[in-house]
């Protein structure tokens, strides 16, 4: 069987999987005992699920023994978290470039970028709490900045952790505000084969291809960013994310990223803790 066939038969039994067999007890405590037991009763799809995430992404959480409470302000005498967005959009960088993604090698601190599997290291200027040269790795904002919700708070939106990547300057350049698809294209450069901009297939839209094994990150980024900040995705774009969050399922380097995300931000992306939520939606 050719690796298309292959993929495509992959995505025809994930796509028809039912989401009322998940366990959704399984959840995190992040997620309130009512959001868990809705889901379990198959209440909430659609408009209806995103309100109801979007309401355990945004609001304060009231620590307990057991699962998180929500509420509009912590009450006094409470343990409480919520969504960290006073952060400069330096902070947020020096997060993802030098705690998130930062690695160490053989002594040499490391960092790979995402769209055209390259590594820069100490000299690049990669290191804790370092951001590293402007000309070489750049942040990607997974959903591009002309298309924040104006309706929602911009500085949160623009060092939302959960949607920010270290990427190569000029393929995040050529990539700029285009929507994400599978294109008959090119490769970004001679030092960049493994993303490609070109027409999206179904289209006469410009559009942007990341690798495969970035693919789902990509879908899921969105589906978060689209449910959080309360802004549709297109439904060409929807189309080709949706394919890509089953061909390329969550993994543990992702799961590993998602938990640094939420121990600086304090808020996580309910499509990775629950890959089968995405199927409840029919429309992001």
């Amino acid at each position: 069987m050719s690796k298309t066939l292959r993929l495509s038969f992959i995505f025809a039994i994930m796509a028809s999987l039912n989401p009322a067999f998940a366990d959704f007890a399984q959840l995190p405590s992040y997620y309130s005992k009512d959001l868990v037991q809705k889901l379990d009763e198959g209440t909430l799809k659609n408009s209806l699920l995103k309100k109801a995430l979007r309401d355990v992404m945004a609001k304060v959480h009231v620590k307990t023994d057991s699962r998180d409470e929500l509420a509009s302000n912590c009450p006094s005498q409470s343990k409480c978290e919520e969504q960290v967005v006073r952060y400069t959009y330096r902070e947020a960088r020096e997060i993802l470039f030098g705690k998130i993604h930062l690695e160490s090698r053989r002594g040499d601190y490391a960092l790979n970028e995402v769209y055209c599997r390259q590594t820069f290291y100490e000299e690049d200027g990669v290191g804790p709490g370092r951001i590293p040269d402007h000309t070489q790795v750049n942040c990607e904002h997974t959903w591009p900045q002309s298309r924040f919700n104006p309706n929602e708070n911009k500085n949160a939106q623009l060092t939302d952790l959960h949607h920010l990547f270290p990427s190569n300057s000029r393929a995040n350049s050529s990539r700029g505000n285009l929507i994400f698809a599978e294109v008959n294209g090119g490769v970004i450069n001679n030092e960049c084969t493994s993303s490609h901009r070109g027409t999206a297939y179904g289209s006469s839209e410009t559009a942007f291809e990341p690798p495969d094994e970035h693919k789902g990150n990509v879908a899921r980024a969105l589906f978060y960013f689209s449910t959080r900040y309360n802004h549709p995705i297109g439904p060409l774009e929807e189309e080709f994310l949706k394919k890509w969050h089953w061909q390329d399922p969550v993994d543990e380097a992702e799961r590993s990223r998602h938990e640094k995300v939420y121990e600086a931000q304090k808020n996580r992306n309910p499509y990775i803790d629950s890959p089968e939520l995405v199927e409840l939606v029919d429309d992001f």
